[in-house]
């Protein structure tokens, strides 16, 4: 009889080992860290592009031939540079042509008018008309002169800047006024940045700014809100708000996303993907004798891959980090403490965009 209670009394043991085993693979392996409080900066986001706060048109105010054209759109020029070699139309110089000829041969007229009288052959009437004539074609002769509308004219750089439109091309002929080329002086540039209406009371002149630029390998720059605008855009349904610029931190076109900082979320700090949420709202796990408690939160705000949160956190008791999308309320858990993220106490002591820890409570 003996020998037979043995090999029972051992099956019996394999499956309690067995179904053991089964119990503790069967439990959520989670990765915790004690709670803690800070705060990371409450931002207001904008865009905008940089612009010139001096941009001119330039034109001839006469009719032309464009002869020859310098620059190109977005070349940079200095004061004086030769940008565009302005012609004269063909009617023009015929016009002069013939104002010159007008001039010779009344010039001619009054001398053999003069000639007649000295032999009393003609009148002094007649050399008055003569004379006249000649006046009446020298005005005709300067009047094209001092329009230049019979001579090439260079389009001179009147500051420094970039050539930021041509509309027109080499060998077009030209009227009166048109435009020739639009210049934008980069010694004064502006940059104004478009939020949400609803965001404007938080946004105060003198608060800092940290602008990315969306050209790729352009470093950050470091800036201060200058204004912000007291209507809404009709066209964007946003309000723009004044960011003052060092000189030369921007170029003119360059496209910015701006973080404007507002203040500071304080609470408990946390992993944003740590925070769940249902049809009660956010919530996060802590660790109670061995098993998950679910707890309800309120978040505060989020920069970057941390949320402040603010809720019934026990300080006492390890905040589950990662893992708790596998467990529920009241579930027997694993824990291991979570390691730290590469480059975490970096970003943790950043100002003012980085998080900004506060004391641990343990």
């Amino acid at each position: 009889m003996l020998r037979f209670l043995l090999p029972v009394a051992l099956i019996a043991l394999i499956l309690l080992d067995g179904s053991a085993s089964a119990d503790v693979k069967g439990i959520a392996l989670v990765q915790v860290e004690d709670p803690k409080r800070g705060s990371i900066p409450e931002t207001v986001v904008g865009y905008g592009v940089v612009e010139s706060e001096n941009t001119l048109t330039r034109s001839f105010q006469r009719d032309g031939q464009v002869a020859n054209i310098m620059v190109e759109v977005g070349d940079q020029f200095k004061k004086g540079d030769p940008l565009l070699d302005f012609g004269a139309s063909p009617a023009a110089v015929v016009a002069y042509e013939e104002a010159k000829t007008a001039l010779r041969l009344a010039q001619g007229t009054r001398k053999r008018t003069q000639q007649l009288l000295d032999l009393r052959l003609a009148t002094q009437d007649q050399l008055e008309i003569a004379e006249k004539v000649v006046s009446d074609a020298k005005l005709a002769k300067e009047m094209f002169e001092k329009q230049g509308s019979a001579t090439n004219e260079i389009l001179e750089a009147p500051f420094d800047g970039v050539v930021i439109a041509i509309p027109v091309s080499k060998g077009d002929r030209i009227a009166a006024g048109t435009s020739l080329m639009t210049l934008a002086e980069t010694d004064k540039v502006r940059l104004s940045v478009w939020i949400e209406p609803s965001q404007m009371g938080r946004v105060k002149a003198g608060l800092p700014v940290d602008l990315s630029s969306l050209v790729p390998g352009r470093g950050p720059i470091k800036a201060t809100v200058k204004g912000v605008g007291a209507a809404i855009d009709p066209k964007t349904k946003l309000v723009p708000v004044a960011i003052a610029l060092a000189k030369a931190s921007a170029l003119l076109g360059e496209n910015f996303r701006a973080d404007i900082f507002t203040g500071k979320f304080e609470g408990w700090v946390i992993s944003r993907d740590s925070v769940g949420a249902d049809k009660r709202g956010a919530f996060v796990f802590q660790v109670d004798d061995e098993h998950a408690k679910k707890v309800g939160v309120n978040v505060l705000g989020s920069a970057g891959d941390t949320s402040i949160i603010e809720g019934d956190i026990d300080p006492q008791k390890k905040l589950i980090v990662t893992g708790g999308y596998q467990v529920a309320d009241g579930d027997a858990v694993r824990t291991q403490d979570a390691v730290p993220a590469a480059g975490t106490e970096k970003a943790e002591s950043a100002t003012p965009g980085g998080l900004v820890e506060g004391d641990a409570t343990r």
